[in-house]
């Protein structure tokens, strides 16, 4: 009897640690820690293909931003490769995109930017580079970012910055960092379901 006694009390534990568990987890799903840190200011740039590209091109897309130049010798080509394994990763999903803003604008022409969209191989507007003049560039990575741009190009921040569908930022990434960018496409994954896209 003593034994059937504690078999059922067993049973009753395992049950109660099963359902605190559940609770656990989906409290964890509610509070999701992903805060707005501040909308993206206005701005307009050139694509590699001479288009306009502003803000409101990150409306209704949850977006992956960074800075770099296509001479960089340093971490720009390690950001590029995974920004591009991004880029192909949701190739069947046109509600991500993919920014990629030049700190070296008097090199990297529409034209160059464009042989270099190509040779990564860009083969749609789900990325877009963009040019503009340096004082711009500068002010948007430093006071619309947030981010490092006291001796371009070599002193670029290697952040990958995460944007919502409203036009948010929401995240920062090192843009070198494997774990980095799997927390990252996690991230995204949650954006893309908090925005229903």
């Amino acid at each position: 009897m003593n034994q059937v006694k504690t078999i059922f009390i067993v049973l009753i534990m395992i049950a109660f640690i099963g359902s605190g568990a559940t609770w656990i987890i989906q409290q964890k799903n509610l509070s999701y820690d992903l805060p707005v840190i501040k909308p993206v200011p206005s701005f307009s740039y050139k694509t590699q293909d001479g288009t306009v590209f502003t803000e409101k091109a990150l409306q209704d897309k949850v977006s992956v931003l960074d800075f770099m130049f296509t001479s960089c010798t340093g971490p720009c080509p390690t950001m590029t490769n995974n920004m591009k394994h991004l880029y192909d990763y949701y190739e069947e999903i046109p509600d991500v995109q993919f920014v990629s803003v030049t700190v070296d604008p008097e090199t990297d022409t529409e034209e160059i930017l464009k042989l270099y969209a190509d040779a990564n191989g860009v083969k749609d507007n789900r990325w877009q580079f963009l040019t503009s003049d340096i004082g711009s560039i500068k002010d948007l990575s430093r006071n619309g970012f947030m981010l490092y741009a006291g001796e371009l190009p070599r002193g670029h921040a290697i952040k990958f910055i995460l944007i919502d569908h409203l036009g948010q930022i929401r995240k920062y990434y090192d843009g070198t960092d494997k774990a980095s960018i799997r927390e990252l496409r996690t991230d995204l994954n949650y954006l893309l379901k908090e925005a229903k896209l």
